[in-house]
Formats: structure tokens, C-alpha cells, sequence
């Protein structure tokens, strides 16, 4: 799996690209990510990248001539769907997750060879990306970030967990929440089993698995109402 990452502030994905599990994913090649920097595609030599908005308005705007540069030498190396990282786009959920993941299955009719996520700044991206440029426009949340940066962290971990090998345990990807739909995950403890009165529910230090599951899935249940 390839992704590309096309920002303005490289450095900033310089140690969460090395830590945990992501970073050993990385390390052993089953993940590659390359970052590259808007300014490289700036339009002239003082490395001017965004611009006022026309029409009037705060902030300024990543213009489209850089990013659609930077994308047509991603593409004249290897087949990439382009996703723009945008607080006003669809929430991304762990289905889609799964249809990107499926873009590196041999097998698969939609076959590329990487994704790329562009990082939005300052007031936003020219509409013009979004509308003739990216495949698609993504959030993590209905909430605003100053950068795409943080989102394509979030993008990148998520997907990585779906890479086989990834998870020590397997099976730990069968019961999380959003597995599967309107699903939320069943509460989980350790010990102490008792701690200052705060205690674990008894069917858990059982032993009868058969009773266990049965709470789990009430307990998931339950949790998915509220």
C-alpha cells in the first residue's frame, strides 16, 4: 500500500510516521508513504502557493496551479485516486475505509497503486480542486482543523489497520466498534478487579464464555441505543 501525501509543513508527519505499530508497518515496507511539499510546485520564485479570495473574504486560498502540478507528476509515475482533505466534505466511516483498502487488491476492478491525500491550509483550497482535480473530498469529523495535516494522520492509521499482519491479533479487528454497521463495541476491563470500589462486572471473571458473550452483546447493544 502507497499513500502520497502532497502539505505544505512536511515535517509535521516526521515522528508520528515512526511510532507503534504504524511506524514498524512503515519500517517493514508494508506501508509506503511519500510526502511531498506544495512549495516545490509554487508558481514563482518567492514560493507563493495561496492567494486573496476573489470576491472578497478572510484568509487566503491554496491556489490550484501547485496542487494540480504536484498531481501530474504523482501521475505520470504510477495510477492514484486523489482524495481532498476538507472539513466540508462527507465524514469518513470505516466502510469507506474499507472500499479505499480494496483499491490494492490485485484483484480488484478499481486497481491503483496509491492513494493521495491533499492537506488543505490557511482559509481553504480553490474550489476548482475539489470540483475537476481530486476524486474525492473527505472529513474526519464535523469539526475544524487548521490543516489537513491532523486528518491525514487520522487517515493513514486508520487505513494501515486494515493492511493483514498489521495487528498482532487478528481477531482484535472482528469485534471493534464500526466493524460493522450501527455497531458500538461492548465495554472491556482489566485487572485490578476491584479498584477503590470501581468494579469490573462479575459474569466477566465467570469463566463461562457462553454467559460472557451473551453480556458483550447486550452490553454492545445497549451502547449502540444510548
Amino acid at each position: 500500500m502507497k499513500i502520497n501525501i502532497i502539505t505544505l509543513y512536511p515535517e509535521y508527519f516526521e515522528s508520528p510516521l515512526k511510532q507503534g505499530l504504524l511506524g514498524k508497518c512503515i519500517e517493514k515496507k508494508n506501508l509506503i508513504v511519500e510526502i511531498i511539499n506544495l512549495r516545490s510546485y509554487a508558481v514563482n520564485k518567492h514560493g507563493q502557493v495561496d492567494d486573496a479570495v476573489y470576491g472578497g473574504g478572510s484568509g487566503m486560498l491554496l491556489m490550484i496551479e501547485p496542487i494540480y502540478g504536484a498531481l501530474e507528476d504523482i501521475k505520470k509515475k504510477e495510477k492514484t485516486y486523489t482524495i481532498l482533505l476538507s472539513a466540508a466534505a462527507p465524514i469518513m466511516e470505516q466502510k469507506k475505509l474499507k472500499e479505499y483498502h480494496e483499491f490494492f487488491n490485485e484483484d480488484s476492478d478499481l486497481r491503483y497503486e496509491s492513494v493521495t491525500l491533499i492537506c488543505g491550509h490557511f482559509e481553504g483550497v480553490d474550489q476548482r480542486v475539489a470540483d475537476y482535480v481530486a476524486d474525492e473530498e473527505i472529513s474526519v469529523g464535523k469539526f475544524i482543523l487548521s490543516g489537513g495535516e491532523p486528518a491525514a494522520l487520522v487517515f493513514i492509521d486508520a487505513i494501515a489497520r486494515l493492511i493483514p499482519g498489521y495487528m498482532g491479533n487478528p481477531e482484535s479487528l472482528k469485534e471493534e466498534s464500526f466493524e460493522h454497521p450501527d455497531y458500538l463495541e461492548y465495554p472491556q476491563y482489566t485487572r485490578p478487579a476491584d479498584f477503590k470500589g470501581m468494579k469490573v462486572p462479575d459474569i466477566l471473571l465467570s469463566g463461562n464464555h457462553n454467559e460472557i458473550k451473551k453480556w458483550r452483546d447486550e452490553a454492545s447493544d445497549k451502547k449502540t441505543k444510548q
